[in-house]
């Protein structure tokens, strides 16, 4: 194995290591809520965020891309822990629920957050939009865009098939 190979094998398997910690944090909360609960936490989050970045990146010293892989699970880990004692709300993401459909939208960047809102009723059917999504949707269905620009706090209720 080239010294390139074992350099993307290594970045692969660190990569591997630190996405269940942090899909745990980032599926249920946003850095702006650790920010607000714990400035401190927070900015040595950010600062391991920097440092796992950057051996990642340079790849320089297998033993230093490992330990900073190791310390942003840490610092992932930790997050959670924060944000659970005592628990604060997720706010990831966004749900709406249409009765009349049984669906179940989730608004997030995060589609871990999905699974997360799934796993809370077993069976139902949840669909992921990003906000970027609904916007276009929004854009595209022009009488909402219009009477809401008309009417701010106008709200849909029911939607007829044409």
């Amino acid at each position: 194995m080239s010294p390139a190979q074992k350099d993307a094998a290594l970045v692969a398997d660190c990569l591997a290591l630190v996405a269940p910690a942090e899909a745990a944090f980032r599926s249920r909360w946003r850095l702006g809520t650790l920010q607000r609960i714990d400035p401190d936490l927070h900015q040595l989050l950010l600062e391991q965020i920097d440092l796992y970045d950057v051996a990642l990146l340079t790849v320089s010293d297998h033993r230093e891309v490992r330990k900073q892989s190791e310390a942003m699970v840490r610092g992932w880990r930790a997050a959670c822990a924060r944000l659970e004692a005592p628990l604060q709300p997720d706010d990831a993401y966004l749900v709406g629920y249409d009765p009349h459909k049984g669906l179940r939208v989730v608004i997030s960047d995060q589609a871990a957050s999905v699974a997360r809102v799934q796993n809370s009723k077993p069976g139902e059917r949840v669909m992921i939009v990003t906000p970027d999504e609904v916007a276009r949707m929004m854009t595209a269905w022009s009488i909402v865009a219009d009477t809401k620009a008309l009417f701010p706090n106008a709200e849909v209720v029911s939607v007829t098939p044409a």
